[in-house]
């Protein structure tokens, strides 16, 4: 399928993707939860048969250039999938996303990707086609499938012929304090301190806290405390790779319903109905102790997910006043 280049002369389409945090303590591999810290992308068509990219952000030293770039793999692959000409043009990223801590940095660049492909593509793609192609690049869909739909979701795709997602809007009354490590902890380092299989007393305690998890939050209730993000199939392996972590894991004070690893770490995610800037400050102290540097974020649940939409656009030749645009929005 070919595409005239005064088409898309001029028009570009922009994506924005919400940051997330999967596992949520004891929903390990199956439930994600969407921050309000969002990764945005603008795509711009060209003919010239080359797809650039630029960044600006978080982390830039962790954002790969490459063609490899996860937002370019996707935007290529949805177009793959979809039957079209490969796309050209320029892809410029502005992300509030730390890279490689544990906030779904990766996910949102393949979400973005995928959405702008489709998009390209001028083709209908399902939800349950863009989370599947997400499960193709990235292997799971927890963190995807949260940055897709936003909210609190729960997700099955392993060993099964479709995805199958749910979700529930997530209280905003709920404060997030996600405090971030200096230390990075690559996924598949800590995917490789896993043990290969596990007592039957440690999946039935988690089992139980992830039923109650999804029960009470689905019910509407929200009815979080600390014990119900103690999990015996992840966080107890993984807190060892962050000096500190054991202890932020044990926290208690009131107005803090519970802190759990975010995603594969090393940040951990602390949810919270009063006093945010008291808890943030032990949570940093304790990392401090153990002579480990942080940053706290402060934010809440995003309930609207990722979103794409068209737009006029400078011509290339302009494309810094559309990056300061893009910054500002």
């Amino acid at each position: 399928m070919g595409r005239s280049k005064s088409e898309n002369a001029g028009y570009g389409w922009r994506v924005v993707v919400p940051a997330t945090s999967a596992n949520l303590g004891c929903a390990f591999d199956c439930g994600g939860l969407a921050l309000k810290l969002y990764l945005r992308a603008l795509f711009i068509p060209s003919g010239n048969g080359e797809l650039s990219l630029e960044y600006q952000g978080k982390t830039p030293e962790r954002f790969p250039m490459k063609s490899s770039n996860l937002v370019l793999h996707a935007l290529r692959f949805a177009a793959e999938k979809l039957n079209v000409t490969p796309p050209s043009g320029h892809v410029l990223v502005q992300s509030d996303i730390p890279i490689s801590v544990g906030l779904g940095s990766s996910a949102a660049a393949v979400i973005a990707g995928l959405l702008l492909g489709a998009q390209y593509s001028r083709k209908e793609a399902h939800p349950e086609q863009i989370l599947r192609w997400a499960e193709e690049i990235e292997g799971h869909i927890d963190n995807a499938a949260a940055a897709y739909h936003g909210g609190m979701v729960l997700a099955l795709s392993n060993n099964v012929d479709r995805v199958v997602t749910l979700k529930t809007d997530f209280p905003e009354s709920i404060r997030l304090v996600v405090v971030t490590p200096s230390i990075v902890v690559p996924t598949h380092e800590a995917r490789q301190v896993l043990p290969k299989a596990y007592e039957r007393a440690d999946v039935l305690h988690t089992l139980q806290r992830t039923s109650l998890l999804a029960a009470t939050c689905f019910s509407g209730k929200f009815d979080l405390f600390p014990e119900l993000f103690e999990d015996k199939l992840h966080q107890p392996y993984r807190q060892n790779l962050v000096p500190g972590m054991e202890r932020c894991l044990g926290l208690r004070r009131p107005g803090l319903l519970g802190v759990a690893i975010s995603g594969s770490g090393s940040s951990v995610i602390a949810f919270v109905t009063r006093d945010e800037l008291k808890i943030a400050e032990e949570l940093q102290k304790i990392f401090a102790d153990e002579g480990v540097q942080t940053e706290a974020l402060f934010t809440s649940a995003d309930n609207n997910g990722a979103g794409v939409t068209r737009e006029q656009v400078p011509l290339i030749e302009r494309l810094g006043a559309v990056l300061q645009k893009l910054e500002k929005s």
